[in-house]
């Protein structure tokens, strides 16, 4: 019987899914979707294994010689607008 994988922070059962990251470069925002994580059903924290942490990292590096699979529109809020 396997042992199941537990989160580091609340203990809670992790959940083996695909998910969207989003990750902000300067002031650029690029979305990688579809990634295999596992998530805390508890807390939420996501996890990702070390090979595909490594190939964030490496994607993240080059990702400008590659070409999005689209496009979406993106907007933005001042924090004066969001905490009025």
């Amino acid at each position: 019987m396997k042992e199941k994988d537990l989160c580091d922070l609340c203990g809670g059962e992790l959940e083996h899914k695909k998910i969207d990251l989003e990750v902000h470069i300067q002031k650029e925002l690029i979305i990688c979707e579809d990634l295999p994580a596992d998530i805390c059903k508890q807390c939420g924290e996501k996890y990702f294994s070390a090979d595909v942490s490594s190939k964030i990292d490496r994607f993240i590096k080059r990702y400008q010689k590659k070409k999005p699979s689209r496009y979406i529109p993106v907007p933005v809020f001042s924090g004066e607008t969001v905490l009025k």
